[in-house]
């Protein structure tokens, strides 16, 4: 008898020992539950006069907290003359923008935001930043304000001269174009919702002056 209840003290220890390790290995394989981030809205491009500012926005979702790294040519983007400023938006996401100001020749290029929380990292598409080098009366800006998705499509808001038209065109591999929408604009600003965009995973839009 003395055996037994010795024999079974020593394998009571070994229980608890096995029941510590299996509830600190399903600790951590439960706090490493997850999804990565997702961006719910893409930088887009636009075209910045040499020595405007450019600012491009992005906008993700996320369980837990994120970091974003933005990206000048797929490389760590220079802390001069650029600020990024993240915002919570309540029922939104985290709003990222990147201000870049004094733009010249060498600010042209690709943009892009790599963000990363607690379990995986995703980086956005392309945002094509254009030096205009000489001055150019007729210019159209899509505005960061005001455009993005919205319940019934992607939403654009044009600003240019007054008294023109407006071509909007859109692409899917920024090669092959199709006119979308042409607006006239007495006041210089337009705003226009592509509906087809609720059907795609993503889309590229450009506006010009007719």
């Amino acid at each position: 008898m003395k055996g037994m209840r010795k024999f079974s003290k020593y394998r009571l220890k070994e229980t608890l020992i096995c029941l510590v390790f299996l509830g600190f290995f399903t600790a951590r394989s439960h706090a490493q539950i997850g999804t990565p981030p997702i961006i719910a809205v893409q930088p887009l491009g636009l075209a910045v006069q040499n020595g405007g500012t450019a600012v491009l926005t992005t906008t993700a979702v996320s369980i837990s907290s994120m970091k974003f790294y933005w990206l000048f040519n797929d490389k760590p983007i220079p802390t001069t003359n650029t600020t990024v400023v993240n915002v919570v938006v309540p029922l939104v996401g985290t709003v990222s923008t990147l201000t870049v100001k004094n733009v010249s020749s060498q600010s042209e290029g690709n943009y892009s935001v790599r963000i990363v929380n607690g379990v995986s990292s995703v980086t956005s598409s392309n945002a094509v930043l254009i030096v205009l080098t000489s001055t150019v009366s007729n210019v159209v800006n899509i505005l960061s304000a005001g455009t993005g998705m919205v319940a019934n499509g992607f939403h654009i808001q044009l600003s240019g001269p007054s008294g023109s038209n407006y071509v909007i065109q859109a692409s899917t591999d920024l090669k092959n174009w199709t006119s979308i929408s042409t607006n006239a604009a007495p006041t210089g600003s337009v705003s226009y919702t592509d509906a087809a965009a609720t059907n795609l995973p993503f889309r590229y839009y450009r506006a010009m002056i007719q």
